[in-house]
């Protein structure tokens, strides 16, 4: 039993993989939206995330930029060198890693939330919005869209905005089962009452 339930643990992270992220404020999950053309592309991007897990963010860019070189239409390697980008602080190469996702799959959630992250770090709030709108559009069963819409309310002092925001998430049954992220939800909630 205790296999079976370590088996479905594991299947649930591949479909929206957890970042494993001490980040204090962002929220960034993984979510596959293009499979990779061939099996070595395939190996490459799971290396890539693997290395994520640990934070060696130099040698996860390298293979997704790998992944690339196998499968040059593999929008998930793209937005993944975007969040290696955005974690050594280049936020404009994030920003154009996502473009480049995005103009194979418009429609990639994990994409736009980085790109977003990344626009918000550098400061671009009003542009953020649109980007995490967008997800919310694309994704209204995933709460990175949710969370990001509503921080960015929070710091453009909507506070009243970013709860109903926060409630339109809960109407919906958004739930994540990621301890960190509900810890960062319940912090955002406490600060827009």
């Amino acid at each position: 039993m205790r296999i079976l339930g370590l088996l479905l643990i594991l299947f649930t992270c591949r479909v929206g993989i957890c970042q494993n992220d001490d980040d204090k404020v962002l929220i960034q999950n993984f979510y596959e939206t293009c499979k990779a053309k061939s099996y070595g592309a395939f190996l490459s991007v799971n290396k890539g995330v693997q290395l994520l897990d640990t934070k060696q963010y130099d040698r996860a860019l390298n293979n997704f930029k790998k992944t690339l070189e196998k499968d040059s239409t593999c929008c998930d390697a793209w937005y993944l060198i975007g969040h290696c980008y955005q974690k050594r602080a280049d936020y404009f190469k994030a920003i154009e890693a996502c473009d480049k996702s995005l103009s194979i799959n418009p429609d990639n959630p994990s994409a736009l939330v980085i790109k977003a992250n990344s626009l918000f770090l550098v400061k671009d709030t009003l542009t953020a919005m649109t980007l995490f709108q967008k997800t919310i559009d694309v994704a209204p069963d995933k709460i990175d869209g949710y969370y990001g819409l509503a921080l960015m309310l929070y710091y453009d002092d909507q506070k009243k905005r970013a709860q109903q925001v926060l409630n339109e998430m809960d109407e919906r049954n958004v739930t994540t089962v990621d301890i960190r992220d509900n810890k960062k939800i319940k912090n955002l909630r406490a600060l827009t009452q």
